[in-house]
């Protein structure tokens, strides 16, 4: 029985170097993104995650789903004030699958691997660390990382490298003293939104480092003091921390709404720039001085909001829909403009078009 375990424990270790030397080899290699990587983790799940179907007690996955979704919320707020990335130019459906495939497989991979190796040599310092040091080589770009020059390998190795090594003694922390399912929630909440949001906040190196070290910190400390070493935490305290973030979100979106963030949204009521954007999709501009033609603008005639292309400038800026035949007749000032088109949410304002249908009918 010892002898077997020996066995697959080695064969585990050699996939996770063959994994990792193939991570650092073609880690830009759409073959081995899409097809390779995947495939590769949905074979060894297949082979290895039936042998041990345990999974943590309620109190540590509660705990770790509580700080992720405080952390996920955290995320999407602070775009409200940094501002928003559109991540994908051609999102869909079967694109939303595809890179949920992608980055499921991996995630669960690694950690039943990482859990396994290091289960079964417990006690054995300098293999921790060894498996440690080759899960975190398997999530680095060294393309991207000896590429870079100067400030921007200081900024990179700052907003990534440094976190990816926290996390990482922050998972073989858990996995010793929990189970493989603890790393993997967290780790699914930190990578998902990336690749399955239409966007992202946008926000320098910094913010992005602390961001991912304060997170880190509060996991180990909560696990550390609360959970593993059994101090109760009573309902109010485990729930305490809720309140003024739901607080703080509020106001956030409240201000976000009243336009007192650099972007501001807005709802589409028409088809006019049809294919740029559709009826019920949002819109978010920013407020800028340079306008040039060609660019999406959103200026305000009379009561209403219009979100059309600039053709030409003279005295006035001369607009037209996408989908429209003419020129718009309106002479659109300066003073009328709100700000510059920077992205679409698609169906995000279909509760816009029915308040404000509601409102009409009542008129």
């Amino acid at each position: 029985m010892f002898k077997k375990k020996i066995v697959k424990n080695k064969q585990l270790f050699f996939l996770l170097i063959i994994y990792t030397i193939s991570h650092i080899l073609f880690y830009t290699n759409n073959f081995y993104i899409n097809f390779f990587k995947p495939f590769f983790w949905l074979i060894i799940l297949i082979i290895f995650y039936y042998q041990d179907l345990k999974i943590s007690n309620k109190k540590e996955i509660n705990i770790t789903l509580t700080i992720s979704i405080i952390f996920f919320i955290l995320y999407l707020t602070s775009g409200f004030i940094f501002g928003f990335n559109k991540e994908h130019s051609n999102y869909s459906l079967i694109n939303f699958f595809i890179n949920v495939w992608k980055v499921i497989l991996p995630i669960c991979g690694i950690e039943i691997i990482r859990y396994k190796l290091l289960r079964s040599n417990k006690n054995h310092f300098g293999f921790r660390a060894l498996i440690t040091i080759i899960i975190i080589l398997s999530e680095i770009n060294f393309r991207a990382l000896f590429l870079s020059h100067n400030i921007i390998f200081f900024h990179y190795f700052t907003s990534i490298i440094i976190p990816i090594i926290a996390q990482n003694i922050l998972f073989t922390y858990l996995s010793l003293n929990s189970h493989y399912d603890i790393p993997i929630i967290i780790k699914l909440f930190n990578e998902l939104p990336k690749v399955v949001l239409p966007i992202t906040p946008s926000s320098n190196w910094f913010i992005e480092g602390s961001f991912a070290i304060i997170k880190v910190l509060i996991i180990y400390y909560l696990f550390k003091y609360f959970i593993f070493r059994k101090k109760n935490i009573n309902h109010f305290t485990r729930n305490i921390a809720l309140y003024p973030l739901t607080i703080i979100t509020s106001i956030l979106l409240v201000l976000f709404m009243l336009g007192l963030f650099p972007y501001q949204p807005i709802a589409i009521l028409s088809n006019s720039m049809n294919p740029t954007f559709k009826r019920g999709d949002v819109v978010i501009y920013k407020k800028e001085e340079n306008i040039m033609p060609g660019n999406i603008i959103v200026f305000q005639y009379q009561n209403q909001i219009i979100v059309h292309r600039v053709i030409s400038i003279n005295e006035y800026y001369v607009t037209k829909g996408d989908a429209n035949n003419s020129v718009d007749y309106i002479k659109v000032q300066k003073k009328d403009i709100k700000g510059v088109y920077k992205f679409s949410i698609k169906y995000l304002g279909y509760p816009s078009i029915w308040l404000n249908e509601l409102f009409s009918k009542g008129d």
